[in-house]
């Protein structure tokens, strides 16, 4: 079983245990958690280390996103202070970039908005778990390029 089809199932499991919710909206949100997965996958070009706490979090913060999405449920959107917002897309760059192209897959797939509270939730998120990424892999390569007697 590759891992798409792992995590497809196991978020599954996990979804059926709460009461509530039906078959399609339990699929429906399967979906939507893979593919938003994918999209920050290939953006970063990167498999996302699926043990660790910050990729549980990040995992955790697109099941209820999903869910408020497939229920139709908007939030409270404060578009009169964007400071946080403005200073998360500066900073993060990278990772707020993957939340645009996430955004545009949740207008095109399922119209709806993202509003910008939810893309600096989002931006966080991605950027804690592929900056961890990054650090872990950077620090591997560097593990193995001085074993390998290169000073």
């Amino acid at each position: 079983m590759n891992e798409d089809e792992a995590a497809s199932i196991a978020l599954h499991l996990v979804n059926s245990q709460t009461s509530e919710n039906n078959m399609d909206e339990i699929v429906n949100v399967v979906k939507m958690v893979n593919d938003l997965l994918n999209i920050v996958k290939y953006h970063f070009q990167m498999a996302m280390d699926e043990d660790s706490v910050n990729y549980d979090r990040f995992l955790t913060h697109l099941r209820f996103f999903s869910w408020r999405l497939i229920r139709k449920e908007k939030t409270n959107i404060n578009n009169e202070d964007d400071f946080l917002f403005q200073q998360v897309k500066r900073q993060y760059e990278k990772a707020y970039q993957c939340s645009v192209k996430m955004a545009a897959y949740v207008e095109k797939t399922y119209q709806w908005t993202i509003s910008n509270d939810e893309k600096v939730y989002l931006t966080l998120h991605i950027h804690r778990v592929t900056s961890r990424q990054e650090w872990k892999q950077h620090t591997s390569q560097l593990d193995c390029y001085c074993l390998a007697g290169e000073t």
